[in-house]
């Protein structure tokens, strides 16, 4: 039976008092004034709060199981940890309010305006978003398996490292969300709005995404391998390192992808020709891309040589020199190897590289997500223009500057033990 009638759970309210840890199952809420109420870790399973005011109510660690909130008032309500599972909030209005780590398995959002919402770490397998207003919402490291999230609105949402397997994106706007890794094997996106949307190694292995929109996407070092792209729109989509058929992109839409490395337009190819080029691509084959649809100010991709050592292979005592301006990635392991960049040269150690006792050495730009530790001659870096160092990368050596130093970026999350030498 439950602590207090419905009369006095509203004179509590209304006096400001608190009902933490209150037993109020089996009452009838329904449009209720509870603004600011302290609910906290208490009992709402299967109350009926429709249409009920709970505008900055405090419901943290709650049990709202199976409970009946549809069109409630929720802007700004406090529900982190709390448990919704089954419940109907159709049409709730959500906006800022946190529901991090709350437990929405097999919820009911149908039309829920979530605008701002923080859900990271939140437990939404199986639930209901339909048509739902998620825009600026916070998901990362959120459960979406089996979700569907048909025609919802998720435009500059965060889901990095959220698990999306199997979801359902049919017609949802994702423009400019951030999908960092994220994990959307098998789901059905078709005629999903991706544009501007950040992929960076994401895996959609397996996802239909027939009809969907990919324009100035980043996709680099995702993984689209049989997914389903007859139709994509892909043009200025950044492609680096994607793991994908060629096949594949012969399905896709575009004027130009871009394959540059650091996705600034220095390798961009013809729509029709990419499906070749990526051949050429993974074979190892010196590949020149395309000239740009519209020309930027800097040198022409046609100008660059590109060279791809792909994943899997070992190279060990050798000596490489690559020409000005060259473009070379790699992604594979590299042994005790002498490496020489021309002027201008831009040489990509992959998130997969390893180069370990290698030596490079020129005037050109060095940019490291893989590992790069030293092993013999010190120093193992010489005279580079530039060195970047991405968050998943590793730098073990000694580095020599230029007379004109070397220009460093290290992005937040890197590893470094990088003796820095001054010109002789």
């Amino acid at each position: 039976m439950a602590d207090y009638s419905r009369e006095e759970v509203l004179e509590k309210i209304k006096k400001g008092e608190s009902l933490e840890r209150a037993d109020l199952r089996d009452i009838a809420l329904n449009q209720a004034h509870l603004e600011g109420a302290n609910l906290r870790r208490a009992d709402l399973e299967g109350v009926n709060l429709e249409e009920s005011n709970l505008r900055r109510a405090n419901l943290s660690s709650a049990n709202l199981r199976d409970a009946y909130l549809v069109r409630a008032d929720l802007d700004g309500a406090n529900l982190q940890k709390a448990d919704l599972e089954g419940a109907n909030l159709e049409g709730a209005i959500l906006q800022n309010a946190d529901l991090s780590r709350a437990n929405l398995e097999g919820a009911t959002f149908e039309g829920a305006k979530l605008k701002g919402a923080r859900l990271n770490y939140a437990q939404l397998e199986l639930a209901n978003l339909g048509g739902a207003i998620l825009e600026g919402a916070q998901l990362a490291n959120a459960d979406l398996r089996e979700t569907y999230l048909g025609g919802a609105k998720l435009i500059k949402a965060d889901l990095q490292y959220a698990k999306m397997e199997k979801i359902n994106l049919e017609e949802a706007d994702l423009t400019e969300a951030n999908l960092k890794e994220a994990n959307l094997r098998s789901a059905y996106s078709e005629g999903v709005n991706l544009a501007r949307a950040i992929l960076e190694g994401a895996s959609l292995e397996g996802a239909s995404l027939a009809r969907a929109n990919f324009v100035d996407a980043d996709l680099r070092h995702s993984n689209l391998k049989n997914a389903k792209l007859a139709g994509a729109k892909m043009t200025g989509a950044k492609l680096a390192g994607i793991e994908i058929s060629p096949e594949q992109l012969g399905e896709i839409i575009a004027d130009w992808v871009d394959f540059s490395p650091e996705a600034n337009g220095q390798i961009k190819v013809k729509g029709n020709e990419a499906a070749q080029f990526y051949k050429k691509l993974k074979s190892g084959e010196s590949t020149q891309a395309t000239a740009p649809v519209v020309a930027p100010p800097q040198p022409s991709a046609q100008d660059q040589a590109k060279r791809f050592f792909g994943k899997g292979d070992v190279l060990r005592n050798a000596s490489l020199e690559f020409g000005e301006k060259s473009l070379v990635e790699i992604e594979s392991r590299f042994e005790k190897c002498s490496i020489t960049i021309g002027d201008g040269a831009q040489l990509t150690i992959g998130p997969n590289g390893v180069l370990e006792g290698c030596r490079i050495i020129g005037a050109g730009e060095i940019v490291i997500y893989g590992k790069f530790s030293e092993d013999g001659s010190s120093p193992s870096i010489v005279g580079p223009k530039r060195l970047i160092v991405g968050k998943t990368g590793s730098v073990s050596g000694a580095l020599q500057q230029p007379p004109e130093l070397t220009q460093f970026g290290f992005e937040r999350g890197c590893t470094l033990r990088l003796k820095i030498i001054r010109s002789k």
